[in-house]
C-alpha cells in the first residue's frame, strides 16, 4: 500500500442531522418544493472534507431504523427521541443517492449502529497500514482515536475541529480516547438516553478515573471514594454504571468487510455527478467537484471566477467608467484593517449593481496597482451621497462610518440586510450565516485570507487579487439578499416599519457614533487614585480583622475562609469549592440576618459586606475609572461607542465597545462615574431625553387599567405613583431609591420578571 493512503469514514446520519438542524430555514428546490437543506450541508462537508484532507479511500456509514443490540441491553435507549421530522426523512435516500454518483460505497448493518460500523472498518484500515479520518458530529466516536485514527467533528456548518490522541486528552482533562466510553458511562448520555450514575457529572467522572484508573478499579476501591455522595450513587447504582458501559461501548467486530478496491475514491463519473447536483438546484457547489482521476495525490478543481463577473478598478479611468454604471443604486462594502469604525483604515470599497458581479476599488494594500484614497474620496463622494441613488449594504452603520471617516459622507441609504434579517426574525445576522441559509453557499471565511492568532495578518497585507474575491462576493451577497429580503419585507407588511423607523435611524445613531461623548480623564484619574486607597485599605482591615493574608480576588481562597474558617453555610459548588459569587454571599447575608447560622464565627457578617464592598469598588474601579481614560481617540478626543440596532430581543437599542448604557447609577460611587461623562465645553449642556414610560402606557392600553389608564390621564409619573401604594406615603415623600424599585416592579410585570429576580434587581 502507498504511504500516503488515507481513509474518510463519513458518518452518515450524524452529519445530516446537523446540518438540517444548523440550517434553521428550508432550502427547497424550485421545481419539486423539496427541503434539500440537509442534503445540501451534508454535500459541503464531504467537499470540504476532500478539499483538506485529499483522501484516497471514502465509505460512508448509516443507521438503519430498526433496533440494535443496545436496544435489547437497555429498552429505553434512545426512547425519548422524536421522530425526525418528514422533511427530513426524506433527505436521507437523497444523500444515498448522491453518494451512489460519487461510487462511494455505503455501510449500513441490521443489529448494528453506524458507530459500530465506523469502528470496525477503521480497525480493519489500520490493519492495512490506512490511516483514517472519521467525519462525524457525535462525541462517542473519540473513543476511536488511535495513533492511525484521527476524527473531525462536524457542527454541521462551517466549523470543524480535529481530534487526535491528544485533543481528547485536552478535552477530557487528560484521558485519552481509551477512556471516553467510561465517562459516559458514568455521567450517561440524555442525547442516547444513557442513564449513567445519577449525580455523577463529567467532572467528577474525570477525577474519579483519573484517581483509580477504570470502572472496574473505581469499585474495587470503592470506600475510599470521595466525595461522600459520590460513593452512595455509586454503590447504589453500580449494576447501571457497568449497563451504561455496555451501551455506550463502540462494537470494533461488526460483520461488514473494506473492500479498498471499491472504497478507492474518484471513479465516478462526473457529468452525472453535476446533472444530480443541478436537478437539486446545488450551481454554487458544482465547480467544487473534483474531475475524475486514476492517482489522487493531486486533484485539479475548478476555480470560480470564470462564472463570475468580478472586477478590480486600478486606475483612475477605470473608476470613471465605474461610477455612470451606479446611479440606478447598489450595494456596498468596505474592507478594513480592524473591526474598530472610528479607528480602522480602509483597505477597499467593493460595490455591486447585480447578481454574480462587482467591483473591488484597492485604496490601502501595501502591495499592487492601486487608485489613491484621496481621488477615490472625490471621484466617489458626489455619487455616495446624492440622495436619489439608493445603496444597500450589510451592517452598513460600520461601513457609512469608516467612509466618512475617510471624508466619503453616504447619503440615501435604503437598505440594511442585517436589520432587514433581524426584523424578520432571523437569529443569525452574520452575511455568511444568511447567504448558507437562503442561498446554501458556504462564502470565504475571512481567517482564510488572514489567518487567525499570532500569524494573523491585515487585509491590507492581503493580495489585491485575493482580497478582491472575498471583497466583491460580500457586495455581491448583500445585493442578493436584498432582493430576497426586501420582497420577505414586503410580504410581512414591515415596509413601514423599516423605511420609516428601522433604515433611517442607521443615519442617526452613525451621527451620533461620530459625535462620541467627552470624559473628564483628570476626574477618573483622581478617583482611580482614591478608590485604589479604599481598596488598600480594605485589605488591611480584613488581614487585621481575620489575623492573616489571604487573596481576596481569589475563589478559592475565599471558599476556604468562609466556608472552612468562619464555618459559613456551604453554597452551590464549583470548579474551586463553594460559590462566593455576588448572590451567593448576599445569600449568606440573609441567612444570617435571619439566624439560620447559628455556628458561624461572629466575624462573618462584617467579612461578606467588606468583601462585596471590595468587589464593588475594584469593578468600577477596573471597569469605568480606569478603562474609560484608555478608550478615548487620540484623534477626536472623546469616546464613540457601537450602537447596535439588533442586539436585544426587546427592540432597544444595544451599546458596546465600550457600553455607555451601562455606567452604574445605584449607587453614589456609580453616579460620581456618571460625573465623568462632560459636555463638549463649558457652554453647551448634557440634554437626557426618553419616552416616559412608552411600554407601561402601551400595557394601558391593551389592559385598560383603570389605575394605568386614571394615572396616565392625570399626567402622574406612574412610577412615582406606584411608589406611593408599595411604600404607602405620600407621593411627594417618595425617594429616588423607592421609585427606583417600584420601576423594577412595574417592567417587571411587563417582561415576565420572577419574585427571585426582582429581589436581586431591587436589593
Amino acid at each position: 500500500m502507498e504511504h500516503d493512503q488515507k481513509l474518510v469514514l463519513i458518518d452518515g446520519h450524524a452529519l445530516i442531522h446537523r446540518a438540517f438542524h444548523a440550517i434553521q430555514n428550508p432550502l427547497t428546490v424550485s421545481t419539486t418544493g423539496q427541503d434539500v437543506r440537509a442534503v445540501f450541508g451534508f454535500t459541503n462537508a464531504f467537499l470540504k472534507c476532500i478539499e483538506e484532507i485529499n483522501p484516497s479511500h471514502i465509505v460512508v456509514t448509516f443507521d438503519l431504523p430498526k433496533p440494535t443490540f443496545r436496544h435489547q441491553l437497555f429498552t429505553e435507549y434512545k426512547a425519548h427521541r422524536k421522530p425526525s421530522p418528514p422533511e427530513l426523512r426524506s433527505q436521507f435516500d437523497v444523500v444515498r443517492n448522491l453518494m451512489h454518483e460519487f461510487q462511494v460505497p455505503i455501510f449500513e448493518l441490521e443489529g448494528y449502529e453506524a458507530d459500530d460500523l465506523l469502528g470496525t472498518l477503521c480497525t480493519q484500515a489500520e490493519k492495512f497500514g490506512i490511516k483514517s479520518i472519521i467525519l462525524t458530529g457525535d462525541s462517542d466516536t473519540l473513543q476511536l482515536v488511535t495513533p492511525n485514527v484521527q476524527v473531525m467533528m462536524n457542527s454541521g456548518t462551517q466549523k470543524q475541529t480535529t481530534y487526535d490522541i491528544n485533543a481528547v486528552k485536552n478535552k477530557y482533562g487528560g484521558l485519552g480516547p481509551e477512556y471516553v466510553a467510561q465517562i459516559k458511562a458514568l455521567q450517561g448520555d440524555s442525547s442516547d438516553n444513557i442513564p449513567g450514575v445519577p449525580g455523577i457529572g463529567i467532572k467528577t467522572a474525570i477525577n474519579l478515573l483519573l484517581e483509580f484508573g477504570s470502572i472496574d478499579e473505581i469499585f474495587n476501591n470503592i470506600e475510599f471514594v470521595k466525595p461522600p455522595k459520590a460513593q452512595t450513587n455509586l454503590k447504589e447504582f453500580k449494576e447501571l454504571a457497568y449497563s451504561s458501559y455496555e451501551l455506550t461501548k463502540i462494537i470494533k467486530s461488526a460483520p461488514v468487510t473494506l473492500d479498498l478496491d471499491q472504497a478507492k475514491f474518484g471513479n465516478f463519473d462526473r457529468n452525472n455527478v453535476i446533472e444530480f447536483l443541478s436537478s437539486l438546484e446545488f450551481n454554487s457547489i458544482i465547480p467544487r467537484i473534483p474531475l475524475q482521476f486514476e492517482n489522487h495525490a493531486d486533484i485539479p478543481y475548478q476555480n470560480t471566477d470564470k462564472i463570475l463577473n468580478y472586477s478590480i478598478v486600478e486606475n483612475e479611468s477605470q473608476l470613471d467608467l465605474l461610477i455612470p454604471k451606479l446611479q440606478n443604486g447598489f450595494s456596498f462594502d468596505t474592507e478594513t484593517t480592524s473591526t474598530n469604525a472610528m479607528e480602522t483604515k480602509i483597505v477597499g470599497i467593493s460595490i455591486s449593481i447585480s447578481k454574480n458581479s462587482g467591483w473591488y476599488i484597492p485604496v490601502g494594500h501595501h502591495k499592487g496597482n492601486q487608485i489613491s484614497q484621496d481621488i477615490v474620496v472625490k471621484k466617489l463622494s458626489p455619487t455616495f451621497s446624492n440622495p436619489q441613488i439608493l445603496k444597500r449594504a450589510h451592517n452598513a452603520i460600520f461601513d457609512i462610518t469608516v467612509l466618512e471617516n475617510i471624508g466619503i459622507k453616504v447619503i440615501g441609504l435604503e437598505f440594511d440586510t442585517m436589520i432587514a434579517a433581524h426584523v424578520l426574525g432571523r437569529r443569525n445576522l452574520g452575511l455568511k450565516d444568511l447567504v448558507l441559509e437562503n442561498f446554501g453557499v458556504e462564502m470565504t471565511k475571512i481567517e482564510e485570507l488572514i489567518g487567525s492568532g499570532r500569524n494573523q495578518i491585515t487585509m491590507s497585507e492581503v493580495e489585491i487579487h485575493k482580497a478582491s474575491q472575498y471583497a466583491i462576493s460580500d457586495a455581491d451577497f448583500t445585493q442578493q439578499l436584498y432582493e430576497k429580503l426586501n420582497q420577505e419585507i414586503i410580504d410581512a407588511g414591515l415596509i413601514k416599519l423599516t423605511s420609516q423607523l428601522e433604515f433611517p435611524l442607521i443615519r442617526i445613531l452613525n451621527l451620533m457614533q461620530l459625535n462620541g461623548v467627552s470624559v473628564d480623564t483628570e476626574l477618573l484619574n483622581s478617583m482611580s487614585d482614591i478608590l485604589g486607597n479604599q481598596l488598600h485599605q480594605i485589605k488591611v482591615e480584613m488581614f487585621e480583622l481575620i489575623g492573616h493574608e489571604f487573596n481576596l480576588n481569589s475563589p478559592k481562597q475565599l471558599s476556604e475562609l468562609l466556608f472552612n474558617e468562619l464555618n459559613l453555610p456551604s453554597t452551590r459548588k464549583t470548579k474551586s469549592g463553594f460559590s462566593t459569587d455576588a448572590q451567593s454571599l448576599d445569600d449568606l447575608k440573609t441567612t444570617l440576618d435571619l439566624g439560620n447560622a447559628i455556628e458561624a464565627d461572629p466575624r462573618s457578617y462584617e467579612v461578606l459586606s467588606r468583601i462585596l464592598e471590595f468587589r464593588e469598588i475594584s469593578k468600577i474601579k477596573s471597569t469605568y475609572v480606569d478603562a474609560l481614560p484608555s478608550l478615548v481617540n487620540k484623534k477626536t478626543q472623546r469616546i464613540h461607542t457601537t450602537y447596535r440596532q439588533t442586539g436585544t430581543s426587546t427592540g432597544r437599542i444595544s451599546s458596546n465597545d465600550p457600553n455607555v448604557q451601562n455606567i452604574p447609577v445605584r449607587t453614589e460611587l456609580g453616579r460620581k462615574v456618571r460625573e465623568a461623562f462632560i459636555p463638549k465645553t463649558p457652554l453647551n449642556t448634557l440634554l437626557a431625553a426618553d419616552y416616559s414610560q412608552i411600554e407601561l402606557r402601551v400595557l394601558a392600553h391593551f389592559s385598560n387599567d383603570l389605575g394605568l389608564l386614571q394615572a396616565f390621564r392625570n399626567g402622574e409619573d406612574i412610577h412615582n405613583a406606584t411608589a406611593s401604594l408599595v411604600y404607602n406615603v405620600e407621593a411627594s415623600d417618595v425617594t429616588k431609591d423607592m421609585r427606583r424599585i417600584a420601576k423594577i416592579l412595574n417592567f417587571g410585570v411587563i417582561y415576565g420578571l420572577s419574585a427571585h429576580g426582582i429581589s436581586r434587581q431591587t436589593d
